[in-house]
């Protein structure tokens, strides 16, 4: 198979320009599974395996922002950034079978299987699985699809093989490991950059702070809160939907070319806010104050970049945004590279102004989803008995 290469020339700040490559390959070509020195855990090996099916569900995230994109590429996840978990599932079946074989089912074959992989090369186990994933469906809107993917069947293959790693440990693997289907060539992924928010807020819920090199600086639950997630249709949608293209190349030309750049001058004034605000109103758990934080970084670095790509300026994103904070809303943003946009409230009316709002404008209910903060973060059912993923380390790094 011929494989084919993307090289993206990295602008940083004035006088960084260096390209970087993003390379194909097939599901569980070694030279994509690094070893536990350049993922910083300790070698495991597999104790226990389980006769049972294990089943997993782990919640969506949203990424309001990277607070520097400058400190993450390929290979080298980080860059910090904040993260919330939302009632939008995956699920995962995750069987481990004597035969050295890795079968899939259902949604995401080649991630799945490659992360297979992973955890037979890693672990030396000799065995194989029988795995089922179902993502979303909303794929390359800003949902977290791929690493919620990855997230849900490691925790399924970790289960079924005795729980040899920590849900720290879990977080590394999947940062260093990130991927999503080429575009280019059936068969193959690309690398993906990864700032650790999916695992963390799949693994643990609520809403999440994070530094760099994958570390969780801060967690706390939002309970009673309400979201809607709605997907707006814009410009930078179209060649995606027509199936000319997916998002992969226009994504790394964006997080390398003018986010980086924005983020050399403005990602000290995005970490003040959040040490100074954000996080202040975390442990006051002061929904309004930490939405007026977020609302300041919407405009800044990085962020201003990602919302300004989907067409004049950021205007049909910043549009929906100021109209969502006009009605009450006390948290309102654009997740990830976008487009979607999201609200998260505690009032009822507000929550019902924002709907009919949306409704006045005509926008099919088909992009927008009602749900909630999930506070519980990615649970494990086994033997018909559903519990949490117990995450402990949380906090090391």
């Amino acid at each position: 198979m011929d494989k084919q290469k993307i090289e993206i020339g990295i602008i940083g700040g004035r006088f960084d320009k260096v390209s970087t490559v993003l390379e194909e390959f097939e599901p569980g070509d070694k030279k994509f599974i690094h070893s536990y020195e350049k993922i910083g855990v300790k070698p495991r090996t597999v104790q226990t395996v389980k006769d049972a099916e294990i089943r997993v569900k782990v919640p969506a995230r949203l990424h309001p922002t990277v607070l520097d994109m400058n400190c993450f590429n390929l290979n080298r996840p980080g860059g910090g950034g904040i993260g919330i978990s939302i009632g939008v599932y995956f699920h995962a079946g995750v069987k481990a079978i004597k035969e050295p074989e890795i079968r899939t089912r259902g949604e995401r074959s080649l991630i799945v299987k490659h992360f297979a992989h992973i955890f037979k090369e890693l672990l030396g186990y000799e065995g194989g699985f029988e795995i089922e994933l179902q993502d979303h469906g909303r794929r390359h809107v800003g949902l977290g699809s791929s690493i919620g993917t990855m997230c849900s069947v490691c925790i399924g293959m970790n289960e079924v093989l005795g729980r040899p790693f920590t849900g720290w440990e879990l977080r590394r693997i999947m940062g260093y490991h990130s991927c999503e289907e080429s575009p280019m060539t059936e068969g193959c992924l690309l690398p993906a950059f990864e700032t650790g928010i999916g695992a963390m807020v799949g693994i643990n819920g609520g809403w999440v702070v994070a530094s760099d090199d994958l570390v969780m600086v801060h967690r706390v639950d939002l309970p009673d809160t309400k979201v809607i997630v709605f997907i707006p249709e814009v410009k930078s949608l179209e060649d995606e939907f027509q199936g000319r293209e997916t998002s992969a190349e226009s994504e790394v030309e964006l997080l390398l070319r003018r986010a980086r750049s924005l983020d050399g001058m403005q990602a000290g004034a995005k970490a003040q806010i959040v040490l100074f605000d954000m996080i202040p109103a975390m442990v006051r758990g002061d929904l309004k104050k930490m939405g007026d934080a977020l609302f300041d970084i919407s405009y800044l670095g990085s962020k201003r970049a990602e919302c300004e790509q989907h067409g004049a300026y950021g205007t049909p994103i910043y549009s929906f945004i100021n109209a969502f904070r006009g009605m009450g809303v006390e948290i309102a943003g654009m997740s990830s590279v976008g487009p979607t946009i999201f609200a998260l409230t505690r009032k009822q009316e507000v929550y019902d102004r924002v709907l009919a709002y949306l409704d006045s404008l005509n926008i099919s209910k088909t992009r927008i989803i009602e749900t909630e903060v999930d506070n519980m973060g990615g649970t494990v059912t086994e033997n018909g008995v559903e519990r949490s993923f117990i995450n402990d380390n949380w906090l090391k790094g």
